[in-house]
């Protein structure tokens, strides 16, 4: 399947899931109701979610497009004032912008580096009289000795500093590891060989690098550039960390892109499923020779997270590209990442204090890339009328192991089920409750994660449907009464056919599980005629019992 037709495919794929409305189906068990929720479809507007999609890149937002992150680079020198003098005030700014933003509160992913081609010194010159640095005349700027000792504890030091700054300060996003080479891309293309006795960046300074970066952030998303294979190589591997270390390339939409597999040959077996435990985040080439459709297919290929709004080519504005090109960033930007839908949730039409109740929830992700942040899905009860919370209860669905279910090549999802069961409290006070779903940070920072789904309350819940709190199953979860038929429903009269006389128990639901009509009466062999209560029109089960086996029928009142 080419490109475009598998964005039309997504696109109707999501456009036909809107189209759904709240629902319930009656199934085997009459104990049972089976809510579907509505979906958004791709073509609305985009759910803005941390972690996923656009984030602001380097104070720029290219396409109109609603983020809650941003994320900018620094050299040493913005930093470090003078010897042992530091100035994070940028940093602390932008954290606070980032928590205050009109989309939603977002954080602040941030990198520093030491050499930017055109800018003299993008590292402190007092270092220089202590190390053997040179200028390079290709690139206009001064080049530092990354091996020298003084060089290395002057930038340890910065880094100590910045993670006793900001490991702990939850406005803080992803953190680049980026101090060596041009842009702190960890290569230097296009710069002349070092001057002699110097020599190019050691196994061990590259590995120090990264260690330094490991201990002063344990807390923070560490991300590694992809473009040495010695330095990716070893941040793959370090293990027993609290959040595994992503990657990092910035060269999206060029053909260079997927020379990550190539070229990083010995690393590449360690980064290629990286993204089921960690984040891949990109940004444009910025040059000429980007391919937009190129670019939407490496969101897919490489299950891309991150997305720098901006640097999508040489010179050009959102309003200077071409329309297909526009659509084609903001389909890679809502493909980006996660998107989590909740299809149905099966559980009982009536809870019964302190009794047990089985939930099955099918969900779907149909993004690219789970979410790397610990979230807490929650199931709770609120009162139809105070909109009071009564009850909540965690699910064991764990949003960090649910990885796509929406395949792309084969256009298919498979929603996963988790199946679990709750007990509800002694006392609750019976009466009808919408039942919900919330998702919550478990760090309290952000908002209530927001789900594929519509009809998101102002609390950041999703009302599944209302059920009802009562002191007794309406009916039992038993099978098994032969030789009734039922004849017709006026919504007053009930006529049904019975081979065996007997008293039976008769019960009328509707759809919310609200009982209607309950009785006994004995039932004479052939027809009986039964006055109900006079029901409105609608969906209802009628439940008929006797020596512990039971019936049911759907009833439909026009």
């Amino acid at each position: 399947m080419n490109y475009r037709s598998r964005i039309i495919f997504f696109v109707l794929f999501f456009q036909f899931n809107a189209f759904f409305t709240f629902s319930i189906e009656l199934i085997t068990n009459a104990f049972d109701t089976k809510y579907t929720l509505p979906v958004i479809p791709m073509i609305d507007s985009d759910i803005t979610n941390p972690d996923r999609g656009f984030y602001r890149w380097n104070g720029n937002e290219m396409a109109p497009f609603p983020s809650i992150d941003r994320y900018a680079r620094y050299n040493w020198t913005v930093f470090e004032t003078s010897e042992g003098v530091y100035n994070f005030s940028s940093l602390y700014n932008e954290a606070a912008a980032a928590y205050a933003d009109t989309d939603g509160r977002g954080t602040f992913g941030l990198a520093f580096r030491c050499v930017v081609e055109g800018v003299d010194h993008a590292y402190p010159a007092y270092l220089d009289a202590k190390m053997t640095s040179w200028y390079s005349n290709n690139k206009k700027c001064w080049m530092p000795d990354w091996n020298n000792a003084y060089f290395i504890a002057r930038h340890d030091s910065l880094i100590a500093n910045l993670g006793r700054a900001f490991n702990k300060d939850p406005r803080i996003g992803f953190i680049d590891i980026r101090t060596y080479g041009n842009w702190g891309e960890w290569h230097l293309s296009g710069f002349e060989t070092p001057p002699s006795p110097l020599t190019g960046i050691t196994t061990a300074t590259i590995q120090h690098i990264i260690d330094v970066f490991v201990k002063a952030f344990p807390d923070k998303q560490l991300i590694m550039m992809s473009d040495n294979v010695g330095g990716l190589q070893y941040a793959m591997s370090k293990t027993g960390l609290k959040y595994p270390i992503g990657w990092r390339r910035d060269s999206w939409c060029n053909t260079g892109f997927n020379n990550v597999s190539s070229t990083n040959s010995t690393a590449w077996p360690l980064a290629k499923d990286r993204w089921k435990t960690a984040p891949v985040i990109i940004e444009g080439y910025g040059n000429t020779g980007m391919t937009y459709s190129l670019g939407l297919q490496q969101v897919i290929d490489y299950h891309i997270s991150g997305i720098g709004n901006g640097n999508f080519g040489s010179g050009l504005s959102w309003s200077t590209m071409t329309t297909d090109a526009q659509i084609t960033m903001i389909n890679a930007s809502k493909t980006a990442g996660y998107r989590y839908i909740l299809r149905d949730v099966t559980t009982s039409k009536v809870f019964v204090p302190g009794q047990s109740i089985r939930f099955v929830a099918n969900w779907s992700n149909v993004g690219v890339a789970p979410t790397y942040r610990n979230w807490q899905v929650k199931y709770r009860l609120v009162h139809t009328t105070t909109g009071a919370m009564i009850w909540e209860t965690p699910s064991k669905l764990n949003l960090r192991t649910l990885l796509p279910t929406f395949n792309f090549s084969t256009t298919i999802d498979t929603p996963f089920a988790v199946d679990e069961t709750f007990t509800l409290p002694q006392n609750i006070t019976l009466g009808t409750y919408s039942l919900e779903v919330l998702i919550a940070d478990i760090e309290n920072y952000y908002s209530p994660l927001k789900l594929a789904n519509q009809y998101r309350k102002t609390t950041g819940a999703y009302p599944i449907g209302n059920v009802v709190v009562d002191t007794q199953n309406v009916v039992q979860n038993v099978t098994g009464l032969t030789g009734i038929t039922l004849q017709s429903f006026s919504g007053k009269t009930l006529k049904l056919s019975v081979k065996n006389a007997d008293n039976y128990s008769i019960s009328i639901v509707d759809t919310i599980g609200k009982c209607v009509f309950r009785g006994q009466k004995f039932l004479n062999e052939g027809q009986n005629i039964i006055e109900t209560t006079n029901c409105n029109n609608g969906i209802y089960l009628l439940s008929l019992g006797s020596k512990g086996k039971i019936k049911t029928f759907k009833l439909n009142k026009n």
